[in-house]
């Protein structure tokens, strides 16, 4: 036998020049074209060309004498076709989408014109009779439901939702005619014809999954009430038409997702609703009250209630809906309640603790959308109670407070969103104290305008005033301690700096007020001496806490005030005044020199970085246990 590797002959089962195993070496080609043909009946188009496989001169035989069976021939090779990629048209695209929905949805208007025109011109030439007339167009709507059906069976696309449309609306005409024309149905027939169709309408639209359907019979639907039955049409009737069809529409939204009929539900809700308010009766406030109750809830709660009845429903259709139909269920109500106080506030409360309560039972299944909005929306439901409650400081006290519970339940749902909404009501908060509260204008203070005195009202205003600026630090405080988060940080900046410019212009109204009653030639010196105070306070604070933004803020102040006593206190300020404020202003500069050449050192001495602890590396461990 020969080698295949050295071309040795030898007898031997191995090779005595390179010590090469032939058995397994013959085991080993065999394995490999085994391989090989298996790969080209898989992916003929990528496995290599047996042919080109260089085999060994020689062949060594098997122990036993045997020698590997001859591989198969391969099979031939299909070539794939090449696929060309579509190249898009956009030109085309365009066209096809108007051949088939544009004109679709022109060629149902212009039959709904038609048949209108036609039942007008058959009422006016008196052809048939009124009953007749409205039973045949009856008849006419549910035959081209039935041939609507006739043409989804044979797969006609377009044509089948076509004339299901027109059936409807020839339906919705027929109701319409019976009432308005001739008087042929009373108004509660009325409805229930009314409700019937909508029914249809909406029952073929699931069943046939045709969402224009559905919006389709929802207009019917709203729009029944308004052409069918006005002027003469109860407000009983009004608003139970309008119950039962918002309660079909989300039922359809929620079963077929659908987030349009949610829209449209909402819309034309508010739209009838403001229709009908300008004709409502003292009698019928109590039904519209509990109408826009009924709104409120269906609109504004339930659509949250979806990550309950549904597992894995995590996305919460058009938000902004939910929120806006109770900034109008408020709204609606307190004229209903015609803007009593009591009244008013126990409902927006009441929508508060309905919010939050959802938003608790939400929050125990998991961290979803839909409690970070029902919490933000009964945020919002108690700040219009605090508004409605209380008079104008003790407003912004419970505004700050709520600034405190809003972060502690952010930062305990850890919910991002929520945080960012905290530093947007803080904004709030801190504008309406400052503008409102404080009454700060962008001129500053004009100390020959006539303000209120010191002492009146002065323990409401530092019961109310004070507590702002603390609630302000102490969000800032507990963001401060979560920890290395970005966001967090960023909170505890944001309330840092509204605190600390809360508690300047709260001290700097309250020195206006003072020097006003009691020493008013002492005004503007008095200003200075105030800066200067509170920025020998941030700045010890900033050397004691290390807070630089601290220092760099009491540098700026300082500067700030020596302008100002430069400019403005040398020369409209009495001598005695003019003397007190360079004197104050003189002594702290120099004093707060002498603290910087003190602590320089330890300003600028680099930040100290632990040292690197040194590991060994561990040492090989020897095989042969030590003999003892």
């Amino acid at each position: 036998m020969r080698c295949p590797r050295c071309q040795t002959e030898t007898e031997a089962a191995f090779c005595p020049r390179c010590s090469l195993d032939f058995n397994l070496y013959s085991e080993l080609v065999a394995l490999r074209h085994e391989v090989v043909a298996l790969r080209v009946l898989v992916r003929p188009d990528t496995a290599p060309d047996v042919g080109k496989i260089e085999l060994t001169a020689a062949t060594p035989t098997l122990a036993s004498g045997q020698v590997p069976p001859p591989l198969p021939p391969p099979p031939a090779r299909a070539k794939a076709p090449r696929q060309v990629p579509p190249t898009a048209k956009p030109r085309a695209a365009t066209e096809v989408a108007v051949g088939q929905k544009w004109f679709l949805g022109i060629g149902v208007f212009v039959l709904l014109l038609a048949a209108g025109f036609f039942l007008k011109y058959a009422f006016d030439e008196k052809w048939i009779g009124p009953a007749t007339q409205v039973t045949l167009g009856f008849i006419f709507g549910a035959l081209l439901f039935v041939a609507g059906e006739v043409c989804r069976r044979r797969r006609l696309r377009g044509l089948d939702i076509a004339l299901a449309a027109v059936g409807l609306g020839v339906l919705y005409l027929s109701v319409y005619a019976a009432n308005q024309i001739y008087g042929l149905i009373p108004d509660p027939l009325t409805i229930l014809l009314v409700l019937l169709v909508s029914a249809v309408g909406l029952t073929v639209a699931a069943v046939w999954d045709s969402r224009a359907l559905a919006v389709l019979a929802f207009l019917g639907g709203y729009l029944a009430p308004i052409l069918d039955t006005s002027p003469k049409f109860g407000h009983l009737l009004f608003f139970s038409c309008l119950a039962i069809i918002n309660l079909a529409g989300e039922g359809l939204a929620f079963l077929k997702r659908w987030t349009q009929l949610y829209f449209l539900g909402a819309v034309f809700s508010w739209i009838l609703l403001f229709i009908f308010w300008g004709n409502l009766e003292s009698e019928s406030s109590i039904d519209a009250f509990g109408f826009v109750q009924f709104l409120f809830l269906l609109y504004s709660i339930a659509p949250f209630l979806r990550s309950l009845l549904r597992a894995g429903e995590e996305r919460i259709p058009l938000i902004w809906v939910a929120v806006l139909n109770g900034g109008l269920c408020c709204w609606k109500s307190a004229e209903l309640l015609h803007s009593a106080k009591m009244p008013i506030s126990l409902l927006t409360v009441a929508y508060g603790c309905l919010a939050l309560a959802v938003a608790t039972i939400v929050w125990r299944r998991g961290a979803t959308p839909a409690r970070t909005w029902l919490l933000v929306q009964g945020i919002i439901y108690f700040l219009i109670a605090w508004t409605v409650i209380f008079s104008t400081h003790w407003i912004t006290f419970f505004w700050a407070a709520q600034c405190v519970a809003t972060y502690w339940v952010a930062k305990e749902a850890r919910d991002r969103i929520l945080l960012r909404g905290t530093i947007l009501l803080g904004l709030v908060v801190i504008f309406r104290f400052l503008i409102f509260d404080l009454e700060l204008e962008l001129g500053g203070f004009d100390q020959y305008q006539q303000t209120a005195p010191f002492t009146g009202g002065l323990l409401s205003r530092w019961i109310t005033g004070l507590p702002v600026c603390f609630f302000f630090l102490t969000v800032a405080w507990l963001a401060y301690r979560v920890g290395k988060d970005p966001l967090q940080r960023t909170v505890s900046r944001w309330f840092e700096t509204m605190g600390l410019i809360a508690a300047f212009g709260f001290f700097n109204v309250e020195v206006y007020r003072f020097t006003w009653q009691f020493f008013q030639r002492a005004q503007l010196s008095a200003y200075s001496v105030l800066w200067v105070f509170c920025a020998t306070v941030l700045l010890v604070g900033g050397f004691i806490w290390n807070r630089r933004f601290y220092r760099i803020a009491a540098i700026i102040l300082l500067f700030i005030t020596v302008g100002k006593v430069l400019v403005f206190d040398t020369a409209e300020v009495a001598a005695p005044y003019r003397i007190l404020s360079c004197a104050v202003l003189g002594g702290v500069l120099i004093g707060l020199s002498a603290l910087y050449y003190r602590l320089a050192p330890r300003l600028l001495a680099p930040a100290v970085t632990p040292p690197a602890t040194f590991e060994p590396p561990p040492q090989p461990q020897s095989e042969v246990e030590p003999t003892g």
